[in-house]
């Protein structure tokens, strides 16, 4: 403001009052303009009649009429905060004893009551033998800044997240209540205290010091991980920020400490409901293929039992024809081994397990819930073929969730097209999208989905069957997304539905599976 004191002080004393010329009426034009634009006055006192002179803007921050003449000093003292007159007082007083430039804060009340903050400095200028003549300086409205200072503050301390702030040197420069009370230290002894002593060495150089560094580096940090205090394990998401002065360096770190405890156990207590509800569904439609299952496993079984009568036979004739009892066993070997696949397939199915994160061929998948359900589209007289695309990207996930959905489409599918009579094929494809994401569909020929009723087809409970209880779908849903894709419904052509999802492929990851093209009918 020193700068523009000196300006006021050339630019308020024109040396001909009468004949003032354009050039500085101009300059006094804008000087107002400039006044009221910033909300900043000057001002000036003549010591010799005590005798204040207040520009425009100057009268406005006080609640004044603009005045031509001059004011008192009585008069600005009357609108001064009391419990501020003496500030006031005692500053002037000090510059002039000879004190250095007068620069402080005050509040001044207006007519109407209203309070106001103002920054004010002056300078003192002398006669030529050194006397006292008159103090000039400016006087602004910082009301504004003093309440955004306030609300800041007031957030700082009364904010449910533990805050503080660390310089460079990695110690605290502030804390806030919340930050007290989780370290179990007080403002006054935290402040000044470096990390590590709060922390740990180890923990600081280890953990702690390199995020702050990258911090310093002008980087935005955020991370979240659980912290074990002396009574407790809290989950906590911290932010490391940088702040800057008036340079690009970076001065200093706000750090916020948000307790996510409560929500993580949500979180987890959401996922363990899900898994059940799931796992619930998965027995359910389990259950509806239980006749299908059996013929899938009696199959092989049948197969087995024959061929080893059919070895008992070879044996039994003289002599044993050793080669046909050989080729007998290597089928019931073939058939054993089928019928475990199909039992396998079943459990993995049927079994409570934590999800996991595995490398998935989708076609691998797609084959193993058409071994399951084949039975079942051939009883209702359904025709179901597959069309595989080759080198698809591996997917990553859970390979049983997956299934899962694969399969309460195709049953979806199924149960539509058996209320249909010249409903005939059902088809699962695969294929690969332009940004590489693995997608599939199951298209049927059934009377496909009323658009009135597309957008409650994923909502908790709705069905359009009398015996469903509308979770497959929205649970299908939940799954495809906790694995970052998503599924959707359209139409098919000429008739029915086509469920697709789509999912992201796995960095780095093909499927060796060749063309194959399986016809079930």
């Amino acid at each position: 403001m020193e700068g523009t004191i000196m300006l006021w002080q050339r630019l308020i004393r024109p040396a001909a009052p009468r004949e003032v010329p354009y050039e500085v009426r101009r300059r006094e034009e804008l000087l107002e303009q400039a006044q009221r634009i910033a909300h900043v006055g000057y001002w000036e006192r003549d010591l010799r009649t005590e005798r204040i002179t207040f520009s425009d803007e100057a009268c406005r921050i006080f609640g004044l009429a603009p005045c031509e003449g001059t004011i008192t000093t009585e008069e600005v003292t009357e609108r001064l905060h009391p419990e501020d007159r003496a500030i006031w007082s005692s500053a002037l007083a000090h510059t002039l004893r000879g004190g250095s430039r007068c620069d402080f804060n005050y509040r001044i009340v207006r007519p109407d009551g209203e309070v106001r903050f103002v920054h004010s400095q002056g300078d003192l200028t002398r006669d030529a033998s050194g006397r006292p003549l008159s103090l000039f300086g400016a006087v602004q409205d910082v009301t504004d800044l003093k309440r955004a200072e306030h609300l800041t503050q007031l957030v700082f301390e009364r904010s449910p997240d533990a805050i503080c702030i660390i310089g460079r040197d990695y110690r605290y420069q502030r804390v806030n209540p919340v930050f007290e009370l989780i370290s179990g230290r007080s403002a006054k002894d935290l402040v000044g205290m470096h990390v590590a002593d709060v922390l740990g060495t180890t923990v600081f150089e280890q953990t702690v010091k390199p995020k702050h560094d990258r911090c310093f580096e002008g980087e935005e940090v955020r991370y979240a991980d659980w912290f074990t205090y002396p009574d407790t394990r809290r989950y906590i998401s911290i932010s490391h920020s940088p702040l800057h002065s008036k340079s690009e360096r970076v001065e200093a770190i706000l750090s916020i400490f948000h307790d996510l405890t409560d929500h993580s156990l949500a979180s987890d207590a959401l996922r363990s409901a899900q898994a059940e509800l799931a796992h619930a569904n998965r027995v359910a439609t389990m259950g509806q293929l239980t006749a299908s299952i059996a013929h899938e496993v009696n199959q092989p079984i049948s197969a087995v039992v024959m061929n080893a009568q059919a070895a008992l036979r070879w044996l039994g004739v003289d002599p044993p024809n050793l080669e046909q009892v050989r080729q007998s066993l290597d089928l019931i070997v073939k058939d054993g081994i089928r019928a475990g696949q199909v039992v396998s397939g079943i459990r993995g199915l049927l079994k409570k397990a934590p999800p996991r994160k595995d490398s998935i061929d989708i076609n691998n998948a797609v084959l193993d819930v058409v071994a399951l359900t084949r039975s079942e589209v051939l009883k209702h007289g359904l025709s179901l073929r597959t069309d595989l695309a080759t080198g698809l990207p591996l997917v990553q996930g859970d390979r049983v969730q997956l299934q899962q959905v694969i399969l309460n489409l195709v049953m979806n599918a199924v149960d539509a097209m058996i209320c249909i009579a010249d409903a005939e094929e059902l088809r699962i494809s695969t294929s690969s999208d332009a940004s590489d994401r693995v997608l599939v569909s199951v298209r049927d020929t059934g009377p496909g989905v009323d658009p009135n009723i597309v957008d409650r087809l994923f909502e908790a409970f709705y069905t359009t069957k009398p015996e469903g209880m509308g979770m497959g779908l929205v649970i299908s849903s939940s799954i495809i997304e906790a694995h970052g894709g998503r599924l959707w419904v359209t139409a098919n052509e000429p008739r029915g539905a086509v469920f697709q999802f789509s999912l992201p492929a796995k960095q780095n990851g093909v499927s060796g599976d060749g063309p194959r093209q399986v016809l079930a009918a």
